[in-house]
């Protein structure tokens, strides 16, 4: 079956905005709030009751913020936030389905059962102070839930305050004679000089201050702020809804003497879908070049050439081996990879005949390999060299010898030699695996004259 690729794109959308506040103030300049990630978080709930253990999750598509399988992905960590249980997204179903990878828990199987994915986003704050402020602070303010801005869940109105603390504020760098900054206080909304509507990150500092001074501060470490869910008016995915934040400079008194009000934009992020097909590809190249090692085996002039289908090997000898070599190259996208088989159809004869076929490699046999570099002993075999295939069944030079082989196994022999022997493999998806297939050939002194051919047939397999 094709595999599905899953692409998530999350998108960024920054709006500046220099909103004067009701009070003797100038503005602070190029401030801007860029989030780590500008998603949404996703909230949603049952839409009846389920039954317990089931893997398919219909949700409800009113009465909730979020209304569909929108922004929802697989691998998404989602929680029902009356039970904490956590589970893992699987598969996106439809508009209002999805499934699980773990079957559901009695606990979360009721109608209106509510759950949520909560991303978080590290802010990234940039201001151009207005004002010499002496021994002030800089100050952000970032919207939040009028009713539950600091319960670790994803709010409608605002961003979660999420138990962030001082820790996880990274203050501006000093700047030598005006600005010496101190550790970062974060106050959720409502608590201590923080009104209620906004979450408050200060860095307080020492210093006369300086006018035109770019500064910048993080929110978020160990903790970060979770990203807002839809609110109730967000109706059309792909429409932004926008987040307010400011950012002051603040006297010794904590009153704000330069203010500037921003927004961010928070949106879905984009599901891209695509299938990608299986693939495999095997290929055979002959070997025509008159110097190179194959199987350590230095080719000369004289060296058979051999081409993608034919290995002619020419007028054997009885006293010296003819060797000569091809290239085999497989690829394949295959979850558990490739395995390339050969096999030929019988011994080397001439026209098929029995009476005079010139028998394989008695020294190993099709499965087990051993030292041939003795003249005396007789026959057709091979070796392999890997080149940069993740797994070769053997190779030439294996257990220090000089030239490991093996035989075919054989259709007309009959019996267990019958059957394929794998030559090289992946355990997994692999692109441009090489081995040279190395062939070795010696005839005794009462070999019949003529012309012997047979047929090796390679088959590449994959599995996916």
């Amino acid at each position: 079956m094709g595999q599905k690729a899953l692409l998530v794109l999350a998108v960024t959308s920054l709006v500046a905005l220099s909103v004067p506040q009701p009070l003797s103030s100038a503005n602070l300049t190029a401030v801007k709030d860029t989030l780590e990630t500008s998603r949404f978080s996703f909230h949603g709930k049952n839409a009846a009751n389920l039954t317990t253990g089931t893997t398919i999750i219909q949700m409800a598509t009113t009465g909730t913020p979020s209304k569909s399988t929108a922004n929802l992905f697989p691998g998404d960590a989602l929680v029902y936030t009356a039970s904490t249980n956590a589970y893992t997204v699987d598969t996106i179903i439809d508009d209002d389905e999805f499934s699980i990878t773990s079957a559901l828990l009695a606990a979360d199987d009721d109608i209106n059962d509510e759950f949520v994915v909560k991303r978080t986003a590290t802010h990234t704050i940039n201001a151009t102070t207005n004002s010499a402020i002496a021994n002030g602070a800089i100050r952000v303010r970032i919207k939040a839930d009028g009713t539950t801005p600091n319960d670790g869940n994803p709010d409608d109105e605002g961003f979660d305050f999420n138990s962030i603390t001082g820790t996880d504020i990274t203050c501006p760098n000093d700047v030598t004679n005006y600005y010496d900054f101190v550790t970062g206080t974060a106050t959720a909304s409502g608590g201590t000089y923080c009104t209620a509507g906004y979450h408050c990150f200060e860095c307080r500092y020492s210093g006369p201050g300086n006018p035109a001074q770019a500064l910048s501060l993080t929110i978020g470490g160990t903790n970060k702020l979770i990203n807002a869910s839809p609110t109730s008016g967000h109706t059309t995915p792909g429409v932004a809804d926008t987040l307010a934040y400011i950012v002051e400079n603040l006297d010794s008194t904590h009153t704000a003497i330069d203010s500037t009000t921003g927004k961010v934009a928070v949106i879905e992020a984009v599901r891209v879908t695509a299938t990608v097909d299986p693939t495999l590809s095997f290929t055979i190249a002959g070997i025509t070049a008159d110097s190179g090692s194959y199987c350590g085996v230095t080719r000369t002039g004289s060296s058979p050439d051999s081409t993608a289908t034919t290995v002619p090997m020419g007028s054997l000898s009885i006293t010296a081996f003819t060797d000569a070599a091809q290239q085999l190259t497989a690829s394949t996208n295959a979850i558990s990879g490739y395995v390339v088989t050969a096999i030929e159809d019988d011994q080397l004869s001439i026209d098929g005949a029995s009476v005079t076929e010139l028998g394989d490699f008695t020294g190993g046999s099709y499965s087990a390999s051993t030292e041939w570099t003795s003249t005396s002993t007789k026959g057709f075999g091979f070796s392999l060299q890997n080149i940069d295939a993740q797994n070769a069944n053997f190779t030439w030079n294996e257990s220090s010898r000089t030239f490991s082989a093996r035989h075919f196994p054989a259709l007309a022999d009959g019996g267990a030699e019958t059957t394929p022997q794998s030559i090289f493999y992946s355990t997994g998806p692999r692109e441009g695996d090489d081995v040279y297939i190395c062939y070795r050939a010696i005839i005794s002194a009462v070999q019949q004259a003529g012309n012997y051919e047979n047929m090796v047939t390679y088959n590449a397999t994959a599995t996916f």
